[in-house]
């Protein structure tokens, strides 16, 4: 996977960027992970959903200060699109290790910023997070893009050794089965015996 990172001015324009990606490219937006269960959100295409994801950012002086500070922090997941798209849940499990290591949110810490997992497509997945605490603080992000690349590329080195370890055992199973089936037991007998059965 491959991280990119942008910033927005609302979450509302954040979601509409997202759901236009997916137009183009013929996929609909499709919400996978979130700082609380996702049945209980209301529907991406609803104003409820981007109001609730940026409860806690303060409300900006005006149109330009929004768009100077620009505190809806996304990053772009994008697999390998020559292979077979990921799984849900691998795209959840890099989300959250990458929203742990920029110090955005935690799992079960109440005091984290919330956050969103848009899934795009078979390849691509777009995390958000406004960048305000329920305490009103917000999070310094410096170094997220070099910690989100540290993070998808132990992600790819694990799947990559995982998927190496199933073929070999694979491999292994299949020189098995190519063995010659075991003898007899009235075989094995005389064997023993030193006699031909």
């Amino acid at each position: 996977m491959h991280p990119t990172i942008a910033r927005y001015a609302s979450t509302r324009d954040l979601i509409a960027a997202a759901t236009a990606a997916a137009a183009q490219q013929q996929h609909r937006l499709r919400l996978i992970d979130a700082w609380r269960p996702v049945a209980d959100l209301p529907a991406l295409n609803q104003a409820a959903f981007a109001t609730e994801l940026a409860a806690h950012l303060p409300p900006p002086a005006g149109p330009a200060a929004a768009l100077r500070t620009r505190l809806v922090w996304q990053c772009t997941l994008r697999a390998d699109p020559d292979a077979a798209g990921p799984g849900d849940h691998r795209f959840q499990e890099t989300a959250r290790r990458i929203l742990a290591a920029t110090g955005i949110a935690t799992d079960g810490d109440p005091a984290s910023c919330r956050w969103a997992l848009l899934r795009l497509g078979d390849h691509e997945v777009r995390l958000v997070a406004p960048l305000a605490r329920p305490d009103g603080t917000v999070v310094d992000t410096g170094r997220d893009r070099s910690l989100a690349l540290a993070v998808c590329q132990l992600a790819e080195s694990r799947h990559t050794n995982t998927s190496r370890h199933r073929a070999a055992a694979a491999g292994t199973a299949d020189r098995r089965t190519g063995c010659l089936p075991a003898p007899s037991p009235v075989v094995t007998a005389a064997a023993r015996a030193g006699r031909r059965p």
